[in-house]
């Protein structure tokens, strides 16, 4: 009988420890895969979170489509705070570039926080551009602009948004090439297939270091403190040239503000830590926490500068 009441005790134990840690369970999905820079971020703070606060936040990989496969599931996914979104604040630019995506990037989603921000570099192949700053590039261009390319790395994407911006500040008919990824396109641009990219930080800073390819500028009103050296684009000769990505996260629509409150806030307080903050600059990013608020705020206006910025350029989905 003893036996019998210890083994019901045990499993009883074993089935509310289990339901205790399952309760703990955040999952952040990454609508992207394994390695890249949005990846790395979520892993940082998922981290940081899950060691300060005894809770499992666990990164999934869920790619494909430019991210809307995995934005999709965050969407359909109950609002209790138990799965989270972590992107780009571009993700709301997929309804821009792809036909029936099948949510609202601004509706279907509860903002908590963007966590981390980082401005573009306009680099540039040296052995092919001969300028050194964005108004020297600008009068090279001009007499034969059929001769410059830019790289891109995904429709909808921040370097779309970078390659756009100039040529539509300078009147430039260039050339955009899309590659399948960030990887290629610095790949290609490094052996000189094609001239120009603006991109994120992290996928050029060894390539500029070591000399195979040239920064002109970063796209921010200050410059980046891991790259110091490198003038802003107001400094390179083109004030008005601004493009930052801002990495946050998501819930699904209607997630309890006292959630929302709760995340948001252990998101404040790890951004804080000097460990996670020099880890996220060998990333190329900064911490930059931001309210709820102001985070709904941001998403609203980018996605209205990044829309007319489409239009303008007659870009449609596809």
């Amino acid at each position: 009988m003893f036996k019998n009441i210890f083994i019901y005790f045990a499993l009883n134990m074993f089935t509310f420890n289990y339901a205790i840690a399952q309760s703990n369970i955040v999952k952040v999905i990454v609508p992207y895969a394994p390695g890249g820079n949005v990846d790395n971020i979520a892993r940082a703070y998922s981290k940081f979170v899950s060691e300060k606060f005894n809770e499992n936040w666990m990164v999934e990989n869920i790619s494909g489509a430019n991210g809307v496969i995995g934005a999709s599931h965050v969407a359909k996914s109950k609002p209790d705070g138990k799965t989270l979104l972590f992107s780009a604040d571009v993700h709301s630019m997929a309804s821009l570039v792809i036909k029936s995506v099948p949510y609202d990037a601004i509706n279907d989603f509860t903002p908590i926080s963007l966590v981390a921000k980082a401005p573009l570099i306009f680099v540039v192949n040296p052995d092919s551009v001969k300028a050194n700053n964005l108004t020297q590039l600008i009068d090279e261009i001009k007499p034969a602009p059929e001769k410059f390319n830019f790289a891109i790395s995904g429709a909808g994407s921040s370097p779309q948004l970078g390659a756009e911006i100039f040529k539509s500040k300078t009147n430039l008919s260039l050339t955009t090439i899309n590659y399948r990824g960030t990887g290629p396109a610095v790949i290609d641009l490094a052996g000189g297939h094609v001239n120009l990219m603006v991109v994120t930080p992290l996928a050029v800073m060894p390539l500029i270091k070591a000399g195979k390819l040239k920064a002109l500028a970063v796209t921010s009103k200050t410059r980046f403190s891991p790259l110091q050296d490198i003038p802003t684009t107001a400094e390179a000769g083109m004030p008005g040239f601004e493009l930052e990505n801002a990495y946050g996260f998501w819930g699904p629509k209607g997630v309890p503000s006292s959630q929302i409150l709760k995340i948001s806030q252990q998101l404040k307080k790890v951004s804080e830590d000097p460990e996670l903050q020099q880890r996220l600059i060998e990333l190329g990013v900064n911490t930059a926490w931001v309210s709820p608020e102001d985070t709904a705020s941001h998403i609203t206006k980018e996605f209205k500068r990044n829309k007319e910025i489409y239009n303008k350029a007659n870009i449609k989905p596809e």
